[in-house]
């Protein structure tokens, strides 16, 4: 009970430097897909070495984060050419394996770092001289060495700071990781619009780093802590694309605790946390911990993949055996066919409020996906017999056997390795992105369509918001499918490629107005594909 109490009140307390909470941004489509990076060798050799590595063995990579160290000192945005002799030539590359660039920073600049082989900022007497830091520009040790964070609550501090980003956002990056420097500067801090607690200020940075990076371009991203044990809410909710809740171990204790984090963003209003898959330092993580961080992180915003903690080691599932790869690259394409559904959910929330994260329970360490999909984390190795509860409404198929549960069922059974538990909502649309058959849901026939899999129930009708490429930019689309008539009903404001998974469905002759259609007798399902924005499909 203690623990629930100091849960609650934290909450609560948390909710008072979230005041400025308003709907959630829109998360680009390419986000929600896979991370990595390395923060072992940090070199151009060394992420290029890491991105071929998942490539060359069929596993997606969307996007690489350059980590600290890069610059030549924190944070001038001169590339330190030892490391990286040819950065433009690099992002060019990556861009051209499809991979986008994303940066590390923070809100300081250094007289002095940790790291002695990092220069003095140039920057940092320009930034002393011209009053641009906060507490009247004074130096503090912090965790990168000793400097002046930045007054983003002075319009003259940004456009200086904004001139800066300018050096290096260049064509194949997308947006920054925005790890926090503020945070050593005093619980107190003066700015130039007054004295403010730590907390109060935190907003201005991570506010003035989005608004600067969706003006450069309107599909980039600030990843940055939403609500995290290391010290409560970060950035604002409507102004981060992706959440990353910061530095766990790689141990089901690190899991655990991301969990908790993860969950808690949610309840404050933050619609997109992602994991990071084995923690980040510490300890790493066991063969079993990592499927079951990589499990788990499947079914949050976005999968990160990388750290201190054994970056080309622990980090990749190849290093814990084929059956662990294979495992991961499941998750990993598994979570890329549902970008659809979590782009969809989470312009709802910008449009209505909300999360994508939903009915999450910290004692059952559970929560749904959207409305139609529910999950349950492992963390412990006790034993791979797991028992816990299903959501109060409607009823639920198992993803991996087909058996259907009432609601609230207690269910109890064995997940070897290669399952945890997984369920889909009976009356369930998903819409979702198949490119192959490697999930099993589909195959690489629905290429480039639209793809709407269907566990009928009645009558059931969504209405979706599906992105028109990897940005933010989307189109509405409505289908109802009536079990009873058997009729699927399209309305879209887009002329596409769209296909039908139909499960469960009984006796299929014919299908009308399709342009194709499979029916597969053994396992109760129908598959059609049609071109077109509007259309009625009559099942006989």
């Amino acid at each position: 009970m203690r623990t629930i109490v100091f849960i609650s009140i934290f909450i609560i307390h948390s909710i008072v430097y979230c005041v400025n909470a308003q709907n959630p941004v829109i998360t680009p489509a390419w986000a929600f897909k896979h991370i990595v990076w390395e923060d072992s060798l940090n070199t151009e050799a060394g992420v290029m070495k890491l991105v071929d590595s998942y490539l060359s063995r069929n596993i997606p990579v969307e996007a690489t984060i350059i980590d600290s160290p890069w610059s030549t000192a924190y944070n001038d945005f001169n590339w330190d050419t030892s490391r990286y002799p040819n950065a433009e030539n690099m992002i060019k590359k990556l861009e051209q394996k499809g991979v986008k660039t994303i940066l590390w920073l923070t809100g300081a600049v250094n007289l002095k770092s940790k790291d002695t082989s990092l220069q003095k900022c140039e920057t940092y007497d320009f930034v002393r001289k011209n009053k641009l830091g906060i507490n009247n520009s004074m130096p503090h040790e912090w965790w990168k060495g000793y400097g002046v964070h930045i007054d983003f609550t002075n319009p003259e501090a940004i456009k200086w700071w904004n001139t800066q980003l300018d050096k290096v956002f260049i064509d194949g990056v997308y947006g920054w990781k925005v790890d926090q420097g503020e945070f050593w500067f005093g619980d107190s801090i003066q700015t130039h619009i007054g004295l403010m607690s730590n907390k109060e200020f935190r907003h201005y940075y991570y506010d003035a780093m989005h608004e600067y990076t969706i003006k450069k371009r309107s599909e980039g991203i600030i990843i940055a802590r939403p609500y995290s044990h290391q010290g409560g809410c970060f950035a604002s909710t409507d102004k981060m694309g992706l959440g990353w809740c910061g530095d766990f171990s790689g141990d089901w204790d690190g899991l655990k605790l991301q969990i908790n984090n993860i969950y808690q963003s949610s309840l404050l209003g933050y619609a997109a946390p992602a994991c990071e898959v084995a923690g980040f330092f510490n300890k790493r993580s066991s063969k079993e911990e990592f499927t079951r961080y990589i499990q788990f992180g499947c079914m949050t915003a976005g999968i990160i993949n990388g750290g201190e903690n054994g970056a080309f080691t622990n980090h990749l599932p190849w290093y814990h055996g084929k059956d662990i790869e294979d495992i991961y690259r499941f998750c990993v394409i598994l979570h890329d066919e549902l970008v659809p559904y979590l782009f969809s959910t989470v312009v709802d929330a910008h449009l209505h409020g909300g999360t994508l994260l939903n009915n999450t329970s910290f004692e059952d360490e559970s929560h749904q996906l959207g409305k139609y999909i529910f999950t349950k984390a492992i963390t412990s190795s006790v034993s791979n017999q797991k028992s816990f509860t299903l959501p109060s409404e409607g009823f639920w198929y198992d993803f991996w056997t087909g058996e259907l549960y009432s609601a609230s069922a207690e269910v109890t059974r064995e997940y070897p390795l290669s399952q945890f538990p997984l369920f889909i909502k009976k009356g369930a649309i998903i819409p979702m992105d198949i490119q192959s058959d490697i999930t099993g849901i589909g195959n690489a026939s629905f290429k480039d369509k639209v793809t709407f899999l269907v566990y009928p129930n009645g009558l059931s009708s969504q209405q979706f918001h599906l992105p028109t490429g990897d940005g933010i930019e989307y189109f509405d689309c409505s289908i109802s499918y009536d079990e009873t008539k058997k009729e699927i009903s399209l309305k879209s404001q887009c002329s596409y490629n769209y296909a039908f998974i139909i499960k469960n469905i009984e006796k299929v002759s014919s299908v009308e107005n399709a342009d194709t259609w499979e029916y597969d007798e053994q396992k109760k399902e129908l598959r059609i594909t049609v071109s077109a924005d509007n259309k009625t499909l009559y099942i006989h």
